[in-house]
C-alpha cells in the first residue's frame, strides 16, 4: 500500500498567486510517511529531504519524488492542472508506485485534475471526497462569495458586508459602511494572502492589516470614482465576485482548522495569524482565553458544516478575527492544506510530541526582509552552529521548515519555545546571525 501526494498550490484559473510557490510547495514534504510518492514541480534538494525525514522519523529510501515531464507547460514552478492532467505523469507515478495499490490520494488543491490522476491510478476511491473534486469543487471551498452564504446560511458570525456581482452593489455596500464611520476590506473572490484585499477608510492613518494598502474615501462619489478605476483589478477583468466587509481597526486574526471526514469533522488546531500588514508568522496554539477558544472553534465547525454536507471531504481553515470588544467573526474558508496545517499536524504532534499544546509554543516566520543565506545548508548549519537548532531532548530549537528560495535568499522556518516571549528572543538571536554585515 501507498499514498500518492501532489504538491499543487493553485488553481491558475482563478486568478494569479503570489510570487515564490515552490518555496511554499517545499512544507508538503512534512507530510510524506514511508513509502510515499510525492509528486511535485520539481525535486528538491536532497539535503533538505534528508532534514526532514531525520525530524519525522520516514526512512528517506522508502520515499519517491515524481516530477511531470519538461515538456508539460508551468506556472513560476507550480504544479499546474494540465501537468497532472498529463497522462504521461499517470504511467510514472504507476511506475513509481511498483504494482502497490494506492491507499489515499493526498493533494494541497483540490483541483479536478487530481481527480483526473485518481481515475487514471484506478484509485478513485482513494481521494477524499472524489465526486466533489471532479466537479470543480475546489473553487468552491477558496472562494470569498460562497464562503459569505454559506457561512451566513449556517449560523457563523460574520462582519456586516456583501458579495457584490456589479459596481453598483459594491458602491452601495462600501458607502453604508463609510457613511457610518465605519471602514471597508474589500476583497477579491480568489485572492491570497492579504494581496487581494484593501481598506476603505474614511478616516486618516488607518493601519491595511492584512490588506495591501489603506484608501481613504470619504463620501459616495469618492468611493464611486475609486471603484470605477479599479473594478478590473478587484475583479479579475469582470470575471469573479467582490466581497465587502466591515474592518475592524486593532482586531487580530485567527484560523480553526478542522478535518472534514465521512462521518465527522475533526478539529484540528488553532492559531494566530500576524500581518505587518501582509502575512508575516503564525503563532501556534494562540494566546487565548478558554472562552475566546470556545468560541472560534465552536463557529469554525458551523463554518464546516456546509461543506460536510456538500462531500467536501479534506482540511478547512476557517478564518476569524477577533475585535477589540471580544467579538469572534468570521472572514473566510480555505479548503486546502494551508500555512497552519503542517505546524499543529506534524511539526506539532509528530516533532515536538502529542500535547505539545499544554507547554510549548510554535512561532512560524516567513523569512524577514534583510536576511539573506547562501543556501538551505548555510541557514542550517548556522543555526546549528548558534545552538538554536531544535532539540528533541528539551523540545526547544529552530527547525527549517521550508527548502531555499532563491529570490528571498532563504527560508522559512518555526522556533519551538516555552512560552512566546522566549520564541521572539530566540527571533533576535536568529536575526545577528543572517542580517548582513
Amino acid at each position: 500500500m501507498a499514498r500518492v501526494l501532489i504538491g499543487n498550490d493553485w488553481d491558475e484559473n482563478l486568478g494569479k498567486h503570489a510570487d515564490g510557490a515552490i518555496w511554499w510547495v517545499n512544507h508538503f514534504v512534512w507530510f510524506a510517511r514511508n513509502h510515499d510518492v510525492l509528486v511535485l514541480p520539481e525535486a528538491p534538494e536532497e539535503e533538505f529531504l534528508q532534514y526532514v525525514t531525520a525530524h519525522t522519523g520516514v526512512d528517506r529510501e522508502t520515499l519517491t519524488v515524481v516530477v511531470p515531464p519538461r515538456e508539460s507547460s508551468s506556472s513560476a514552478g507550480m504544479l499546474t492542472g494540465e501537468q497532472i492532467s498529463d497522462p504521461q505523469l499517470a504511467v510514472e507515478v504507476l511506475a513509481a508506485l511498483d504494482g502497490r495499490p494506492v491507499d489515499e490520494v493526498f493533494a494541497m488543491w483540490p483541483h479536478t485534475s487530481v481527480a483526473v490522476l485518481a481515475d487514471r491510478l484506478r484509485a478513485r476511491s482513494a481521494l477524499p471526497g472524489y465526486a466533489f473534486v471532479d466537479q470543480g469543487g475546489g473553487a468552491v471551498v477558496t472562494s470569498k462569495a460562497v464562503f459569505r452564504a454559506a457561512a451566513a446560511g449556517a449560523g457563523a458570525p460574520l462582519p456586516e458586508g456583501a458579495v457584490c456581482a456589479d459596481l453598483r452593489a459594491a458602491e452601495e455596500a462600501v458607502t453604508r459602511l463609510i457613511e457610518r464611520g465605519h471602514s471597508a476590506m474589500v476583497k477579491l473572490e480568489y485572492g491570497a494572502g492579504g494581496g487581494g484585499n484593501e481598506v476603505l477608510s474614511p478616516v486618516d492613518g488607518m493601519r491595511p492589516v492584512g490588506a495591501r494598502r489603506t484608501v481613504r474615501l470619504t463620501d459616495r462619489a469618492a468611493v464611486r470614482r475609486h471603484l470605477t478605476e479599479n473594478w478590473s483589478w478587484l475583479t479579475d477583468d469582470g470575471a469573479h465576485l467582490l466581497v465587502v466587509e466591515r474592518y475592524f481597526n486593532d482586531s487580530r486574526a485567527y484560523y480553526a482548522e478542522f478535518s472534514i471526514e465521512d462521518e465527522e469533522v475533526v478539529f484540528g488546531g488553532i492559531g494566530e495569524l500576524m500581518h505587518a500588514p501582509r502575512y508575516l508568522a503564525e503563532v501556534t496554539p494562540p494566546e487565548l482565553d478558554a472562552e475566546l477558544q470556545a468560541a472560534l472553534i465552536a463557529g469554525g465547525r458551523k463554518v464546516c458544516a456546509p461543506l460536510h454536507a456538500m462531500g467536501y471531504r479534506g482540511r478547512l481553515s476557517a478564518d476569524a478575527i477577533i475585535t477589540p470588544d471580544r467579538q469572534v467573526l468570521f472572514t473566510e474558508w480555505n479548503g486546502r492544506i494551508t500555512s497552519s496545517t503542517h505546524a499543529y499536524d506534524v511539526l506539532g504532534e509528530v516533532v515536538v510530541g502529542p500535547g505539545y499544546t499544554k507547554d510549548r509554543v510554535l512561532l512560524t516566520n516567513v523569512w524577514p526582509r534583510g536576511w539573506a543565506t547562501p543556501s538551505f545548508e548555510a541557514m542550517r548549519d548556522a543555526i546549528a552552529g548558534a545552538g538554536l537548532a531544535y532539540d528533541p531532548a528539551t523540545r526547544t530549537g529552530v527547525i527549517v521548515v521550508s527548502g531555499y528560495n532563491r529570490e528571498r535568499r532563504g527560508a522559512t522556518y518555526c522556533t519551538v519555545a516555552a512560552d512566546l516571549d522566549d520564541a521572539w528572543e530566540v527571533n533576535e538571536r536568529l536575526g545577528e546571525l543572517f542580517i548582513p554585515a
